[in-house]
């Protein structure tokens, strides 16, 4: 890892975006950096991470989908009344997407400095939308929402493919993350300390305070 600035916490994330909890993650996570943006600035990069990339590669209707896994999509109601609170609302879930192209594009989103945003633009549209961000027409769309360049080139060329294919067999093999999200957060002194699962709110605030430099 790069050397930080004193004033900086890095926070490495892996998460894929067909995962519902994930985007609960996401969304207390966003909680508490607000709440510390005025204390120490912070640098989060997203890890692609594919928890069933043997799913239809045009996605899969969301029933169906909980139908074929679990018998019902019964074991939602716990997830949607814990996310609601963090505004994670749930209230057009649609599709269970295969997510190589969507992780291709926040991979973009990233390159171009919007990979937080481009993040958060796919799970809303996955879970609030009723999107479905298998299918690269829906993709390309985002991406001009976001203003990424050649977005629409990007997407229909084989870029990024195998760099996603690699980071999500690296994550698995060599880094042992068997479930997501999987929060990694470090400061310049070099202490490090992970968060496994959609942690609340404030359980990112006791780790920050642990790693906020000396007053």
């Amino acid at each position: 890892m790069a050397s930080l600035p004193a004033s900086t916490i890095r926070i490495d994330v892996w998460s894929d975006l067909a995962c519902p909890w994930c985007y609960v993650g996401k969304r207390r996570l966003d909680k508490a950096l607000d709440r510390y943006k005025s204390k120490v600035d912070f640098d989060v990069t997203w890890h692609p991470y594919m928890i069933d990339p043997r799913t239809n590669q045009a996605g899969e209707e969301y029933l169906a989908y909980n139908r074929r896994r679990w018998g019902s999509d019964g074991w939602t109601t716990a997830l949607r009344q814990s996310g609601r609170p963090d505004g994670a609302t749930f209230s057009d879930w649609k599709w269970w997407p295969n997510t190589l192209h969507a992780h291709r594009l926040a991979a973009f989103g990233a390159k171009h400095g919007k990979g937080h945003e481009t993040e958060d633009r796919l799970f809303r549209c996955i879970y609030e939308e009723g999107g479905n961000v298998s299918l690269l027409p829906t993709l390309a769309t985002l991406g001009h929402e976001l203003e990424l360049p050649d977005v629409g080139a990007y997407l229909e060329s084989d870029e990024g493919r195998e760099e996603v294919l690699q980071q999500d067999a690296h994550a698995k093999d060599k880094l042992d993350i068997h479930s997501v999200p999987c929060f990694a957060i470090a400061n310049a002194a070099n202490q490090r300390l992970m968060l496994s699962g959609a942690q609340n709110v404030a359980a990112f605030e006791r780790a920050f305070d642990q790693m906020l430099p000396p007053s």
